[in-house]
């Protein structure tokens, strides 16, 4: 009994190993740009705006913090949407909670070393959770997102 049970407590314990060596999918994507965030941030609006996306709104997280005695290096979180995709969720009421999860942000951010990175949800990593429809319409919509990125950084 005793050498079953060590058996089944090494076996455990293997498993868990193997368990925390398995890397997970990063839950953000970040990816730096080789201009300044002036450039940058101007390029991201017009590549969004190319590609027919809208930027529905923008938060200067920097700016607004500064308004409460913090200084921090730029910030910028943009809401971008395609209604080609939010309104292939938003129609189905059963996908709507999904709604909680929009628009797609995108941050631009600088560090304090003068670094200028664009920042996003990794779509893909989050689709399996989701029901199937949502997923690929996720996955399609990020891709769409990672060319305007790719366009904006090159």
């Amino acid at each position: 009994m005793k050498k079953m049970l060590f058996g089944l407590l090494v076996l455990v314990l293997a498993s868990v190993a193997l368990a925390q060596t398995q890397r997970q999918p990063d839950l953000v994507l970040v990816t730096q740009s080789n201009k300044s965030f002036a450039v940058t941030v101007e390029q991201f609006k017009a590549e969004v705006k190319a590609a027919g996306w809208s930027i529905l709104n923008y938060h200067n997280m920097a700016g607004v913090l500064s308004e409460k005695g913090f200084t921090l290096h730029p910030v910028l979180i943009f809401d971008v949407c395609s209604g080609r995709y939010s309104a292939r969720i938003l129609a189905k009421d059963e996908y709507r909670p999904i709604s909680a999860l929009m628009p797609c942000r995108v941050s631009i951010y600088q560090t304090s070393d003068g670094k200028v990175f664009i920042a996003r949800m990794n779509a893909p990593a989050f689709a399996p959770m989701m029901p199937k429809e949502v997923g690929d319409i996720m996955i399609a919509s990020s891709q769409e997102i990672e060319a305007i990125i790719a366009k904006v950084v090159r």
